[in-house]
């Protein structure tokens, strides 16, 4: 393993959490990645998800986020008697492609690239801050808070965080909207900054040098080229 810290907290939903998480993000249960949106389709948050039953799931959301997230989620959560618990817990990504056990205790969420593991144990970071915004780029893994923050949903992404066949779910009307008649107007892509405008080089972000090219390298939203 090797291991970068994320800056998340851990919550564990309770009491029918699958028929709650189905009602109020993008994507079906059995993913490993999702999204809480609100009714226009902006991102509340994305996380990572694991099913422990029907009745329980643990979610990593970006800490940055929680609050806000919980805010939103306040009339729903009395209106169906789930409970929403944080919990102790450390989250890290492990870039490297294994399917070596964590320690005792650990779940693990499979990702496009590597996964995350929430551990109740503190575990040293092997992977710096340059090396894992390197693996990310190359990857096109974008963070909430970093690369992204409360865009349209499809603008982040168009098919990590959604399921167009699930059933119904808050924001889903403006989302499938988009996705079946039009295209989302920007895209998060990942770009060398010499390939960029000057606008959008001032908008980067997770910019660093690629060693393959010696060039500047980051995510950055352009027009997608697809949309009317």
């Amino acid at each position: 393993m090797k291991l970068y810290p994320l800056s998340r907290t851990v919550l564990a939903i309770h009491n029918n959490a699958a028929l709650f998480l189905n009602g109020l993000t993008s994507n079906a249960p059995d993913k490993p990645r999702n999204a809480f949106v609100n009714i226009h389709g902006r991102i509340m948050a994305t996380f990572d998800q694991h099913r422990v039953s029907d009745d329980e799931f643990v979610i990593a959301v970006e800490r940055a986020f929680v609050d806000p997230l919980l805010t939103h989620l306040d009339k729903y959560i009395r209106l169906s008697g789930v409970r929403v618990e944080k919990l102790d817990r450390y989250v890290y990504f492990d870039v490297e492609e294994t399917s070596a056990p964590g320690a005792a205790g650990t779940l693990v969420i499979p990702q496009k690239k590597g996964r995350s593991l929430i551990s109740e144990t503190l575990m040293p970071a092997q992977v710096s801050d340059e090396e894992f915004t390197l693996f990310r780029l190359q990857n096109n893994i974008p963070l909430q808070g970093v690369d992204y923050r409360d865009e349209f949903l499809l603008n982040v992404s168009d098919e990590e965080f959604v399921s167009y066949v699930k059933g119904c779910f808050l924001g889903q009307e403006p989302i499938a909207k988009v996705h079946n008649r039009s295209k989302p107007t920007w895209k998060l892509v990942v770009r060398y900054r010499d390939e960029c405008a000057e606008e959008e080089r001032q908008k980067m972000t997770s910019v660093v040098v690629d060693p393959a090219t010696r060039r500047f390298l980051g995510f950055v939203f352009v027009r997608n080229k697809t949309s009317p």
